[in-house]
């Protein structure tokens, strides 16, 4: 059978989903009636099995329309299909679906979608919200579903799922509004079984679980993530707790997981704990191992990429004035250890968003063990650095000797403000992997880089895709304020460049690193030029997007990437304040075309990117619902929308998890082969 994703404001098309999921013999009945529609799900639902085994040439995808009407901007739904070209010389064309596996608070088997616990597993009640004196009251239930690692374990279909944060909440005390809870809770990520129809390929969730988080203290704010290359899933935890501020101030939200409210580390939650890349491996049971990185650094990380090799990994750094890194592992298929590097830019050129060099810093080489050990034995920010104010250098460099400006994102709970440091003795390696964004700067590599989101690789042309969903602030040319340094200047119009940037890398082998010594890697990025830009809205927009503010018929503000080797093609999520329907674009690699293939409810971020392009004869684009409706999102469009409140009631605020199918396996007439010479490392 094939899922048809109705959302409730379509009651017309609900025989449909009857005539697929009930009765096929109401088929002959109506198809003089409904006859394109049935001809469209009798080909949707058999072509699948009879072309998923031959080669592709190319897929492209028909476009989307932007919504106009307020029920549409309520609603999240494609109207595109997929246009396979196959070897024999065939095009076929495949509807696409938006289907939703399950919603944030459904029962699914023994356990609710997204509810919050502490380290025993009981769900959350009460969260007392910062140093407000405000309590919200729960049960508490995630509505920010993000990555997604759809996979099979011994025949076993498995999806895990991170709830990022919880949107917000009733106050304790009657009368008072909802309380914004980002940040103020520990998280989850969820672990649902799955089946999958033989025939159609439809996935439908028949239980789930709350990945025990216990060994590892917790989880901070999961963001995005992807599945290994050997089938295991890591995610990052992004805007880490400024560890210099939650020195002398307890860390609520940890401590309410680990049952310690109150309390300083050592016996509270450390700081040093969060802001880590986290290894999860399922088996075939469902039951699962959960690893924290601490050797790949501690940064605001949006997820963690790791390319071919299964060595080299790229990581997203979240927020304002952030580095980009890139760790290297000692062995294949083992995070455990290795070296982290920090990227160095050098600006050829400040036009349409920019083109740079890359040179690497080598931050520094250590095992998870060793970082554990230095976590474990309580080691804290002022035990790695000693700070002066800025008032105190400038009055008397000379009795500062050995201090340097650093001006970079701090994390939750800091400022990205100009900071002196000095590096205390012996503390290089505590810096290089539990502060590695202050240490990055600290030693000169590149911190002025905004909202550094997903990334993603094309492993045939050996490109790196990074998301830099706003370009603002330090790095336009004439903004650098305090900034130390100074090495992005991009020009152009800075409303346009508020609309994003897509940058691409090529990938090679045999570089050397600032210090002059060999990368143990094939897959060293070397330069970063735009692949594709957002723009401020055109004035001719005014019949559709009329709430925008960058160009409805552009991208604007990516975040989720995904590539997809077998089609050639790179998806693109919005996360964007400046389209109040966020889309989801396919850019084809090759024609350098971009589509529009669907739209998300108003306030919505499409999250949980994943391209699977065989699962037992199906393909899949991962794709999750996150924070719909939510206050926070819409508070721009308040005024601008007529009966915003009725507008916002109308929206289904629940977080969805779900893909877009529709499509059969895709299989390449070549596949192409990359020798990365492990065996020489």
């Amino acid at each position: 059978m094939i899922c048809f994703y109705v959302e409730k404001d379509y009651p017309e098309l609900h025989w449909l989903g009857e005539i697929l999921n009930n009765d096929m013999s109401l088929i002959p009945s109506i198809l003089m009636q409904h006859k394109l529609i049935v001809s469209i799900v009798l080909f949707s639902l058999y072509a699948p099995l009879v072309m998923a085994d031959v080669p592709v040439l190319s897929v492209e995808f028909t476009e989307t329309k932007a919504p106009v009407s307020v029920m549409q901007q309520q609603r999240a739904y494609t109207e595109s299909s997929a246009i396979v070209t196959y070897a024999d010389g065939r095009k076929v064309a495949y509807p696409l679906t938006y289907n939703v596996l399950y919603s944030s608070g459904d029962q699914i088997g023994d356990w609710k979608a997204g509810a919050i616990v502490n380290k025993n597993g009981t769900v959350l009640q009460t969260a007392r919200i910062g140093e407000t004196g405000a309590t919200a009251q729960g049960p508490f239930h995630a509505h920010s579903p993000d990555a997604n690692s759809l996979m099979q374990q011994g025949g076993n279909i498995f999806l895990l799922t991170h709830l990022e944060y919880d949107t917000e909440a009733p106050n304790a005390d009657p009368g008072k509004s909802m309380l914004d809870m980002y940040g103020a809770l520990p998280m989850v990520m969820n672990l649902a079984s799955l089946k999958q129809d033989p025939r159609t390929g439809r996935l439908t969730a028949f239980n789930l679980q709350n990945v025990d988080m216990s060994g590892v203290e917790g989880l901070w704010t999961p963001c995005a993530g992807e599945l290994t290359p050997w089938n295991t899933h890591i995610g990052g935890e992004e805007y880490e707790p400024d560890a210099r501020v939650f020195e002398n101030k307890p860390l609520t939200a940890m401590n309410l997981y680990r049952m310690t409210p109150g309390q300083l580390s050592p016996r509270g939650a450390n700081p040093y704990r969060y802001g880590m890349i986290t290894e999860v491996s399922v088996n075939s049971s469902g039951n699962t191992e959960v690893i924290k990185h601490y050797a790949m650094g501690r940064l605001s990380n949006e997820l963690a990429h790791v390319m071919p090799d299964s060595r080299t990994a790229y990581k997203g750094d979240d927020g304002n004035d952030v580095v980009l890194t890139m760790f290297v592992a000692d062995k294949p298929r083992d995070l455990t250890s290795g070296s982290l590097y920090a990227a160095k830019l050098q600006q050829t050129d400040a036009t349409q968003g920019g083109q740079f060099g890359i040179q690497w810093i080598k931050l520094g080489h250590a095992a998870n063990s060793e970082i554990n050990a230095l976590v474990a034995g309580g080691i804290k920010f002022s035990d790695i650095f000693e700070v002066a104010s800025k008032a105190d250098y400038r009055a008397n460099s000379t009795a500062h000797a050995g201090f340097r400006p650093v001006y970079a994102y701090t994390g939750t709970g800091g400022s990205t403000a100009l900071e002196y440091l000095k590096l205390r003795d012996g503390m290089e390696k505590a810096a290089a992997f539990l502060e590695t964004r202050r240490f990055a700067a600290f030693l000169g590599a590149t911190t002025e880089f905004t909202k550094m989101e997903g990334a993603t690789s094309n492993k045939a042309d050996k490109k790196l895709y990074l998301a830099m969903s706003y370009v603002q602030k330090g790095m336009l040319a004439g903004q650098n304020g305090e900034r130390p340094q100074d090495d992005i200047r991009l020009a152009g119009d800075p409303k346009d460049l508020e609309c994003g940037i897509v940058y691409q890398s090529n990938l090679q082998g045999d570089q050397l690193d600032t210090s002059g010594n060999p990368i143990r890697s094939q897959w060293v990025a070397t330069d970063l030029q735009a692949l594709l830009m957002g723009a401020r809205k055109q004035a001719a927009q005014s019949a559709y997007g009329s709430y925008d503010k960058c160009d409805t018929d552009k991208m604007a503000n990516p975040d989720n990437l995904k590539y997809s080797d077998a089609m050639r093609t790179l998806f693109i999520g919005e996360d964007s304040g400046n389209h109040l329907n966020n889309f989801l674009w396919a850019y084809n690699v090759d024609s350098k075309k971009a589509t529009r293939i669907a739209t998300n409810r108003a306030g919505a971020e499409w999250t949980g990117l994943q391209a699977v392009d065989n699962l037992n004869g199906f393909a899949y684009l991962m794709s999750n619902i996150q924070h719909p409706g939510a206050a926070a999102d819409l508070r721009g469009y308040q005024r601008k929308i007529p009966d915003f409140d009725a507008f916002r009631i109308g929206i289904d605020q629940r977080g969805t998890v779900g893909y877009i199918g529709g499509l059969p396996a895709i299989k390449r007439l070549k596949e192409e082969v990359h020798n990365e010479r492990d065996e020489d490392y």
